[in-house]
């Protein structure tokens, strides 16, 4: 019989054992085979990418997931390798060379690797469609799909390519693997004992006190400037967390879980039960094969979390933060009477019967002198910004925010009060009480800081270091002939997604540097960032793919050989429920130390992430909490589903 024929008989007879190895080589290819259609895509590279970022995102993206499906594959591969060396040793007392048997495995992957390259570029080119379709959608964008190509060649020839590379070295892999394998090896490598791990207590504290000391360093970036991340410096402080974090890992793995279960095991009321009798001991007799693979798949789901939960806040904080950013739907300076006629009579012709409220504030700016001047006196000093107060009166204050839809309660002032908007929050409220010395052409007005807010009334673009007074000394300042700035803010129902208003007002201001929109701002965003998150998406996914894989395989090889195991608890009288119990506990173990740990890891390292490199605006724990939460539960998601995988096939083989 041909060898080829045999490798077909294998393939279909244990199809459902190599079914999951199929279809997750099919959906890695996928994600490949669509990002290589899409980097070449010109017609929709011409509408999102004017720079070649994206493009270069998706090159990037391409070589993390060809390392993947390099990794994924030697994983796979050496696992069916020790599943059926057994096999094989029959196979070489049949007769079979080593070459012989070499090709038998050669023929197996090619099927596999064929069959999943296929797949792949089928159900690829289904998703590069329905990914241009979304970001069609999504940035609103004119493109004639039906001209795009279902299929690229130059995509199917990188894939090809990229999968015969990947069959040679495999092929190499086994050969070497064969070669240095006797027929003893062959008969008992699958069922090889382990050497016994020997905890200690010294470096099982050690491994707790190392991700104590990561957690730590991680929450201390919150005090701000009071931390050793501003006193020492970022990157020395994120190395050495790093540092923490993995070394902690490393020795929880390796010395603190072979501890507890050594405890666990001395306490015969904990240990003596129907479950826990089998489960434990049965851990700690592969912790020692298993460590390795728990330590990459805890570092691989904080990094994959970390990364994705990262990417979803930079998303989502900065598209909350405009409201902020822009209070008002649409806002601009105006230097003349001339100038303010025209640009209203120009939004007039284009909203039509659509109801508007267009408010003007006269802004003056103001010197002060103080002990205590805030960040926002000369905030964006060195972006040109003179440093100074922009004075509001209360009244125009109040307005603002009505016509804004904001309801804040707002103290009545007297000349000498004066409300601080401020840039960031301050939790510390350590402007409260200070007094600003207001210069005037003719006298100077002292004013103590009564209430700072967040409430900006005037978009950053036009007024940072806002400050409200009475109505009674902006008008003394208004008479003093102190420099003064016109504003004037757009409001109404639907205004913040007026296309027509901005693009109006542009055309007749086109070199106003202060005209800035809600509309325009989103769009430009979502348009900038939409690619780039896509594509960190379907990374992720990929990373969760990876591990859900692993895991999957990792726990079909523990129920595998233990499955003599099950069949002596059978006749001992286990019934199949206390027998599901076992193999869902055993499963269970494996599932939540990378969870919960990789979780935890996530969590801190979002921690640091927001701290640092994003700029807190909003003050509101919930606009942080949210998107991390949508991170944590698409992860979850994904986990669940994998897990429900792996638990159904080993029931099936401890049962069976």
């Amino acid at each position: 019989m041909k060898l080829s024929v045999i490798a077909l008989k294998n393939l279909k007879r244990n199809f459902s054992f190599y079914s999951l190895y199929l279809f997750s080589v099919s959906f890695v290819l996928m994600i490949y085979f669509c990002f290589t259609s899409f980097s070449m895509n010109e017609i929709i590279m011409e509408k999102i990418s004017s720079d070649g970022r994206v493009e270069t995102m998706c090159r990037t993206v391409a070589v993390f997931i060809m390392a993947f499906v390099v990794f994924y594959m030697f994983y796979s591969n050496n696992f069916f390798m020790r599943r059926r060396m057994k096999e094989l040793g029959i196979y070489s007392l049949l007769g079979y060379r080593k070459t012989t048997m070499l090709k038998l495995l050669t023929f197996e992957n090619i099927f596999i690797c064929l069959g999943g390259t296929v797949l792949g570029i089928l159900t690829g080119g289904i998703l590069h469609k329905l990914t241009v379709a979304g970001i069609v959608a999504l940035l609103g964008i004119t493109i004639d799909q039906s001209s795009i190509p279902f299929i690229y060649p130059a995509a199917v020839k990188s894939i090809f390519s990229f999968v015969i590379v990947v069959l040679i070295t495999l092929t190499f892999s086994n050969a070497r693997l064969l070669r240095k394998s006797t027929l003893l090896d062959l008969v008992r490598l699958e069922k090889k004992t382990e050497k016994a791990i020997r905890p200690h207590f010294i470096t099982a504290v050690l491994g707790v006190s190392f991700l104590a000391a990561g957690y730590g360093l991680a929450l201390d970036i919150m005090r701000g400037k009071q931390s050793v991340w501003n006193t020492i410096g970022f990157s020395p402080i994120a190395m050495l967390t790093l540092l923490c974090v993995v070394a902690g890992t490393i020795l929880f793995i390796y010395s603190f879980l072979p501890y507890a279960c050594k405890k666990i095991r001395k306490h015969k009321n904990s240990l003596y039960h129907e479950s826990t009798i089998i489960v434990v001991p049965k851990f700690m007799h592969r912790i020692r094969s298993n460590a390795k693979s728990l330590i990459l798949l805890i570092l691989l789901a904080a990094g994959s979390l970390a990364v994705f939960g990262s990417t979803v806040l930079s998303m989502w904080y900065p598209y909350q933060s405009f409201q902020r950013i822009i209070p008002s739907a649409i806002e601009y300076r105006v230097a003349s009477e001339q100038e303010k006629e025209n640009s209203l009579r120009v939004l007039q012709d284009a909203l039509g019967q659509q109801p508007y409220e267009a408010y003007e504030t006269t802004i003056i700016k103001a010197q002060a002198t103080s002990d205590r001047l805030p960040t926002e006196y000369n905030l964006s000093e060195d972006k040109g910004r003179v440093p100074g107060f922009e004075c509001i009166s209360r009244t125009d204050y109040a307005s603002l925010l009505s016509c804004q839809k904001k309801k804040v309660d707002i103290p009545d002032l007297t000349d000498g009060d004066c409300i601080l908007i401020k840039y960031r929050p301050d939790h510390e409220h350590s402007d409260i009480g200070a007094t600003y010395h207001l210069s005037m052409e003719t006298e100077t007005a002292p004013v103590t800081v009564i209430q700072t807010s967040l409430e900006n009334p005037i978009g950053f673009a036009n007024s940072v270091g806002t400050l409200v007074v009475s109505d009674n000394l902006y008008q003394r300042m208004c008479d003093s002939g102190a420099e003064r700035i016109c504003v004037i803010s757009i409001n109404g129902e639907t205004m913040r997604s007026n296309e027509a208003a901005y693009s109006a007002l542009k055309s007749v201001m086109p070199d106003n540097i202060y005209l800035t929109s809600a509309w325009q701002r989103e769009s430009t965003f979502v348009r900038d960032a939409s690619s780039t998150f896509l594509l960190i998406c379907f990374a992720t996914i990929i990373f969760l793919v990876a591990m859900g894989s692993i895991l999957y395989f990792q726990n079909i090889s523990s129920v595998t050989y233990d499955k003599p195991d099950y069949e002596i608890m059978q006749r001992m009288g286990y019934s199949h429920a206390m027998i599901k119990k076992c193999v869902r506990h055993q499963i269970q173990i494996y599932f939540a130390i990378p969870y919960i740990m990789g979780l935890l890891h996530s969590i801190f390292a979002m921690i640091c992430y927001k701290s640092a490199l994003m700029d807190d605006l909003l003050g509101r724990s919930s606009a942080v909490v949210a998107p991390i939460l949508l991170a944590i539960a698409i992860f979850s998601v994904i986990y669940i589903v994998y897990y429900q995988l792996t638990k159904h096939a080993c029931y099936k083989i401890a049962l069976k």
